[in-house]
């Protein structure tokens, strides 16, 4: 997996797969475009980030306006705190991002992608986020993996803290972009059938 050329050593891992009725390429592309916000996991994200918005709030900081969408392409871009590891179209997409996730604003470090693996300045967590596919009879199986590695013993301690707090939020969410990734890629699906097929009839007519 691409995943372990970046971060093959881990304190933890979060791992969750489903079966999607779609082809690979159908669902790689519905892997960087879906739409990953729901209410759900946008719930949980604004209590984690209560404390940052009452600072902001404090400060006069306008309230950031929530996008009308987010995806993994979005997380992607250059303007993001996460990059682009690496990618395997059809088969595996890998992003990564560095911090102190602890810490009420994540504390993030931006990082040049080249440097992810060898990162290891003292006090931050490397986090690196793969979804990796492969074809099953007649469907897809889609693996999403998160893991996180400390970079030393103090932040290997905050981190742990902080981990048996998160660690049934992070797994709703995970489960959750699943399941937006499934309902999107399999309406794709349904939808490039339904022109087939149309296609097919409109050739026998003709």
């Amino acid at each position: 997996m691409l995943i372990d050329r970046f971060l093959p050593a881990f304190d933890v891992s979060e791992v969750h797969e489903v079966e999607i009725d779609a082809p690979p390429e159908i669902v790689y592309d519905a892997i960087r475009q879906a739409d990953l916000r729901d209410p759900v996991i946008d719930a949980l994200f604004t209590l984690r980030e209560v404390p940052i918005r009452l600072a902001e709030r404090l400060r006069g900081v306008p309230v950031p306006r929530a996008p009308e969408a987010f995806t993994f392409e979005d997380m992607a871009k250059k303007d993001m705190p996460w990059m682009l590891l690496a990618e395997d179209r059809g088969s595996e997409l890998v992003i990564g991002s560095v911090g102190r996730f602890w810490q009420g604003d994540y504390g993030w470090r931006p990082v040049p992608a080249r440097d992810f693996a060898s990162f290891n300045e003292p006090g931050y967590a490397k986090l690196a986020i793969s979804l990796s596919l492969w074809p099953t009879y007649g469907a897809t199986q889609l693996r999403y993996e998160a893991r996180t590695a400390t970079t030393d013993m103090t932040a290997r301690a905050h981190f742990r803290r902080y981990w048996r707090l998160i660690r049934l939020g992070v797994g709703i969410v995970m489960r959750r972009a699943l399941g937006r990734i499934k309902a999107e890629a399999e309406k794709r699906a349904a939808s490039q059938l339904v022109e087939v097929v149309g296609a097919e009839s409109d050739w026998r007519d003709s």
